[in-house]
């Protein structure tokens, strides 16, 4: 009798774990993921803010490296136009190697990955060195499309690259 109980209690424990546990998702849906990233990155380097801004949801937040929040898809807009009119203005941006994308629901994922960044300049003028820097993001799919909802520069995390591994 004992074992059906603990028989019983293990596959109810299974099934819970199964509807709320965290979903390996398919290898499109990860690329798609990616694929956000690089338009991310793309835009950036474009110097289009509009776009960057894109891949984030309405409501989306953005913590930056200094620490400064922007909340909603036009403040992060905002943020860009000033940063790519300013001190990331002719830069390059991109999210090399293989980001950790972790599936928490089939439409949520939490991604874990590495930021590229050169010709960025300081506030004298100067470029500073190209470098790596860590991120975790976010992520949703609204009308089957992947989404940034909340994005956190990670600058005190170390890279898994570094700017040789780049390009």
């Amino acid at each position: 009798m004992r074992s059906i109980r603990v028989a019983i209690l293990l596959c109810a424990g299974l099934t819970a774990c199964s509807q709320y546990g965290v979903h390996d998702g398919s290898s499109a849906e990860k690329a798609a993921i990616q694929a956000v990233l690089d338009a991310h990155g793309a835009a950036w380097s474009r110097g289009d803010a509009a776009a960057a801004a894109a891949v984030m949801t309405q409501d989306a937040d953005w913590v930056s490296s200094d620490g400064s929040v922007y909340e909603g898809r036009s403040a992060i807009e905002a943020a860009h136009q000033e940063w790519l009119a300013g001190p990331a203005k002719g830069s390059w941006h991109s999210h090399p190697g293989l980001a950790k994308i972790q599936f928490i629901r089939p439409d949520v994922a939490i991604v874990d990955g590495d930021s590229y960044m050169s010709g960025l300049h300081d506030e004298k003028g100067r470029e500073v060195p190209a470098g790596t820097s860590r991120y975790t993001a976010v992520m949703v799919k609204e009308n089957g499309r992947w989404k940034v909802a909340a994005f956190r520069s990670l600058p005190q995390v170390k890279s898994k690259v570094s700017s040789a591994d780049v390009r």
